[in-house]
């Protein structure tokens, strides 16, 4: 009598437990989609990260020659991106429409991808750097007399950072904002130490310049003959790539930044519409 009991109490146990968990199966079930805001806010999500892809791609691709021939490829890549999510949604019941709606931002993008003494170059137009990263290779860079060498700088116009190995400390690559007062170090026997300007960290540690408060009004690389590495950022420039001051960087043209993706959706619960702008990079703000 105890075990048959006890076989009968647990499949009491056993059964309570699957009703119970299809329950809540079933109420995750039904309320899924319940919010249309969320619903919403995955649309607007996915379209900033396809169109986010879309442009950093085309920025990237050696065909186009213009900014011209990259706007037309991002139109036609938001044709399909407003295609392919209007027909995901409307099988869930909203109706969504992608467009670019507004003009975009033309700039530059310098790199240096072969590692070496970088150029000294200037963009005198500069109003905004986004996506900005210099890997350093501080075996190959020269141990500096502060009193007599000039470190490498790194101008943005509102800002101005230092980059430097000192003789007296040599085993450290600096960031400094007043030569010979480190802000920010790394250990120069580390192999490759990459700064992320934009992103604030250098080393893997964080290494504040206050972005976004940055007022950029110009972009410049002076005594690049004291860093070695490589570098890539874009800039919000109208300068021709050919000009003489951009001498000694790879220098093309992009889009800086659409200014007007507009996003709308409406499902019987809500009428959702935005306007996001797309700069891939840039400093939160």
């Amino acid at each position: 009598m105890i075990l048959v009991t006890g076989i009968v109490l647990a499949v009491m146990f056993v059964t309570l437990g699957v009703l119970l968990n299809a329950a809540i199966y079933a109420d995750n079930v039904a309320t899924r989609g319940g919010d249309p805001t969320g619903e919403a806010l995955e649309y607007q999500n996915g379209v900033v990260d396809s169109v986010t892809g879309l442009l950093v791609a085309e920025n990237a691709n050696e065909d186009h020659s213009t900014a011209s021939d990259i706007e037309t490829a991002v139109e036609s890549g938001i044709g399909e991106i407003d295609d392919a999510h209007a027909e995901m949604h409307l099988r869930r019941g909203a109706a969504t429409t992608t467009e670019h709606a507004g003009g975009s931002t033309r700039g530059l993008r310098l790199e240096e991808t072969a590692s070496g003494e970088f150029a000294d170059w200037t963009v005198d137009d500069g109003d905004n750097v986004r996506a900005f990263e210099i890997v350093f290779e501080p075996g190959s860079m020269p141990e500096l007399n502060l009193t007599e060498d000039e470190p490498f700088e790194i101008d943005l116009g509102g800002e101005r950072r230092y980059v430097y190995i000192d003789e007296n400390a040599s085993s450290d690559l600096v960031v400094a904002e007043s030569v010979g007062s480190p802000d920010c170090t790394a250990d120069a026997g580390d192999g490759p130490i990459r700064f992320n300007v934009t992103g604030e960290r250098f080393g893997g540690d964080s290494c504040a310049i206050d972005w976004p408060n940055v007022t950029v009004t110009e972009v410049s690389f002076t005594n690049g003959a004291n860093a070695y590495g490589t570098y890539d950022l874009v800039v919000q420039s109208g300068t021709d790539p050919g000009d003489s001051s951009l001498s000694g960087t790879d220098a093309s043209v992009v889009i800086y930044s659409l200014d007007g993706i507009r996003i709308r959706m409406d499902t019987p619960k809500l009428s959702y519409e935005r306007t996001v702008r797309i700069a891939p990079g840039e400093p939160d703000e």
